[in-house]
């Protein structure tokens, strides 16, 4: 944001003040000026005219000037190159010792003819070249024809003695996007009095124009009509003031118009009233076409875009331009002016979408004070009554869905002081907050309230009014205290102990973390939630389309950085991601795992496919490391795979009677849509909620038996849909204290068995910790588990 110091000077005294002391002033109360510069620059400058110009004896292009410098000066010889030198022309004259922002001047020979001094083109004062004209930056600059000769304050005359603040105006201070309101910051900072002024202006008749708004995205739409305007050029001290606030200047009509957002911090737009079908103006997002703007180009519209219509056409994409069917020329007479308040994230997508970018643009996006048109709309009238020989104004005709109630907030002297570290006093306080214009209301010697004004739309809490007083009263009243730390021992809660237990397993099992996004694209939002559908959270005002709504499950971010691996020939890969997972309903920590490719066992001499069992392994490890028994848990056979899992190599992980997580080999079709080439590929999710709140003993250390155990093989028939898990169950049950464990070593379907029946062959182990097993212990448990197997699973033991 440019400021001109000469624009801020109108509403507030700098008298005594450099423009080093105020850029620093600000700065230290929060309000960043990045750069101090000058419109224009130079020492020993004077207005002179060329009463003789001759050309150079021994050049073809150069001229031999006697300039009048008048009556301090006298007439001097200068030597010119300009194209443009010419006897009776008014010019700027450095005279020798002058100071110049790119040179310093000298007494010169230039091919054998004296020179003293330099006609200048403003340009070589410093003058940004995109507000001269090509035949300006050709030559030197030609004053009107009533400059007085001998002038010294030259920039002065030509309106270019300003002093200019870059700001950094951050996204918490859009007021200060008003120059107006740059005034009352340096008011504010320096106790000296803000004048903002007032304007009557004449109305005299009574506008047709209708204005309103058919979506909730303008709650604010003022208009006004004026008659028999007269386009011209602006005046001096216009162009200059524009210039000073990186403005170029194009006509009074246009000029006067940026020049009251400037200063109010409101954009406007102005209609040429006689090009418009019906004497109408709203707001509305439902149009959708092309739409041709004052820049000549075609830009699509869509849904959501605001525009403002008159008879059902846009004639204005709010915010941002005009249409160039209504556009104010030098043949218009009659306008409708338009102040108007947007959504602030509208604005900012539409503006990203189509890349327009302007001064209207930036102020809507970071918000507007929706209670000044009133103001907005008499000042620029009586600029345009000052300026383009008019004085017919019509009545205001507005349209508000929102009432007016300042903005009041309760706090404490005590509060505040304790916030900042301080010991301000209720009077300090309150004399810091006046300043700023805030309304202060004392209930008792430490409770007060403060109404905030509408310009202030960062002010919404007590913090933000402990800012305030800070800022005015300065840092230093912060006491250097250090801060009283207690040193204690960090520890881990048992959840994140399990989280980090968790991912140490992992990554020591040859897994590769991975961090994805946490949101996504509507399209993509349930590709591969193979767990829960739950209601998505969406964001107001996303970034892309590709980041809309907050994800609730993991998988699919973690199958799109497998394709973009194999994409550049990283085609093995074992990934996971623990997050936490985030809906409408619930919220929890999820893991997901992707194994896609080949595991090595020996290098690249000895290559396996990943497989089902690889996932079922790390899963039951998993359940190892966090002290969860394996009778706790067990896997069924999965369905429902939705297309996305193989159906015959798939699984539900089961724990505490619940399912909590699905895993195995993917469909066909869905290594076909992530593009995964012709491998194999594994996922698992599971929600580790669970396994996190679950109580688990504590691991029990024991002594290796003294005595050797017995191992005994049993083969059965039995329905080919009873779970080797179930029969393992059993074994352990029916066989007591003796069974240490059971492995299952043989599964069979085919010759010599029956239709539905499988074959299975097991290993059991038996041990006693404190005596050697005897035949008939061994016998009588294997006895039990065969009646067991007989009973509950109706098998028949094969010999």
């Amino acid at each position: 944001m440019l400021v001109s110091l000469k624009n801020v000077s109108k509403y507030v005294s700098l008298d005594g003040l450099t423009a080093e002391e105020i850029a620093d002033k600000l700065t230290f109360s929060g309000v960043e000026v990045e750069e101090v510069g000058r419109l224009a620059s130079g020492s020993h400058l004077v207005i002179g005219e060329v009463i003789k110009c001759e050309k150079h004896p021994n050049s073809d292009h150069l001229h031999v000037l006697d300039v009048n410098l008048g009556n301090q000066y006298g007439v001097t010889q200068i030597v010119c190159g300009a194209p443009n030198a010419k006897k009776g022309l008014k010019v700027i004259v450095a005279r020798v010792g002058a100071i110049l922002p790119q040179l310093d001047i000298k007494k010169g020979n230039i091919r054998g003819i004296e020179s003293n001094g330099m006609c200048c083109s403003l340009l070589e004062l410093g003058v940004d070249a995109k507000y001269l004209s090509e035949y300006q930056k050709a030559g030197i600059e030609e004053l009107p024809l009533d400059a007085p000769v001998g002038e010294e304050n030259v920039l002065g005359y030509l309106g270019l003695d300003d002093v200019i603040l870059n700001l950094k105006v951050l996204a918490n201070r859009p007021d200060l996007l008003s120059t107006i309101n740059v005034a009352r910051e340096i008011g504010a900072l320096y106790a000296r009095e803000v004048k903002i002024p007032t304007f009557s202006t004449n109305v005299s008749f009574n506008t047709k124009l209708v204005v309103g708004s058919k979506t909730k995205k303008c709650s604010q739409f003022a208009g006004r009509e004026i008659r028999n305007i007269v386009t011209k050029p602006s005046p001096k001290w216009l162009v200059s003031s524009l210039m000073a606030m990186g403005i170029r200047s194009i006509n009074n009509i246009v000029d006067i118009g940026n020049y009251v957002m400037m200063m109010t911090g409101q954009p406007l737009h102005m209609y040429d009233a006689d090009k418009l079908e019906k004497a109408e103006l709203y707001a509305q997002e439902d149009y959708q076409g092309d739409f041709v703007a004052l820049d000549e180009k075609t830009y699509k519209v869509i849904k959501g875009d605001i525009v403002i219509a008159s008879n059902n056409e846009p004639k204005c994409l709010g915010g941002l331009m005009g249409a160039l069917n209504c556009a104010v020329t030098d043949q218009t007479k009659n306008i409708y002016i338009e102040a108007a308040s947007f959504d602030s994230a509208s604005i900012r997508r539409t503006s990203n979408r189509l890349g327009l970018f302007s001064e209207s643009s930036a102020r809507f996006i970071k918000g507007t004070n929706h209670y000044q048109a009133e103001f907005v709309m008499n000042f620029v009238t009586a600029l345009i009554n000052d300026l383009c020989e008019t004085n017919e104004n019509s009545n205001i005709v507005t349209y508000q869905s929102e009432k007016y109630e300042p903005q009041v907030i309760n706090t404490t002297v005590d509060k505040i002081n304790k916030r900042l570290g301080t010991s301000f006093t209720k009077v300090e306080i309150a004399n810091a907050l006046s300043r700023l214009n805030f309304v202060t209301k004392f209930k008792n010697d430490e409770e007060f309230s403060t109404s905030v004004p509408a310009y202030r739309l960062d002010i919404t809490g007590p913090a933000d009014l402990s800012e305030e007083v800070i800022r005015l009263l300065g840092f230093e009243h912060v006491k250097s205290v250090l801060p009283a730390l207690d040193t204690k021992v960090g520890l881990l809660t048992t959840r994140q102990k399990r989280i980090k237990n968790i991912k140490t397993y992992l990554r020591n099992k040859g897994l590769d973390e991975c961090v994805t996004y946490t949101l996504t694209s509507t399209k993509k939002m349930h590709d591969f939630n193979i767990l829960k559908e739950e209601e998505h959270y969406a964001i107001i005002n996303p970034l892309t389309d590709e980041r809309v709504v907050v994800r609730t499950h993991i998988l699919g971010s973690l199958l799109e950085v497998a394709n973009y691996n194999i994409a550049r020939q990283n085609k093995n890969l074992a990934i996971f991601e623990v997050s936490n997972m985030i809906s409408k309903v619930s919220r929890s920590e999820h893991l997901a795992i992707v194994l896609v490719g080949k595991k090595q066992g020996q290098g690249l001499m000895h290559e396996v496919d990943y497989d089902f069992f690889d996932m079922k392994g790390l899963i039951e490890g998993l359940f190892t490391t966090l002290g969860v028994e394996s009778s706790r848990y067990k896997f069924e056979r999965l369905v429902d795979t939705k297309g996305e899992l193989h159906p015959g190599k798939s699984a539900s992980i089961i724990f505490q009677n619940k399912i909590i997580g699905k895993f195995g080999e993917l469909h066909p079709n869905a290594i076909e849509k992530y593009d995964l080439g012709k491998t194999s590929a594994v996922a698992l999710e599971i929600d580790l909620e669970a396994l996190l709140e679950a109580k688990v003993s504590e691991i029990k250390m024991v002594p290796i038996s003294r005595y050797p155990s017995v191992s005994r093989d049993l083969a059965f028939i039995l329905d080919k849909g009873i779970a080797a898990g179930d029969v393992i169950k059993y074994v352990k049950k029916s066989g007591g204290s003796l069974v240490v464990d059971c492995q299952v070593f043989d599964v069979y379907q085919g010759e010599h068995i029956a239709e539905g029946k499988k074959s299975m062959a097991i290993t059991v182990t038996y041990l006693k910790d404190n005596a050697t097993l005897t035949e008939k212990e061994v016998s009588d448990a294997e006895d039990k588990i065969k009646f067991e197997l007989a009973r509950s699973f109706k098998a028949e033991i094969r010999s």
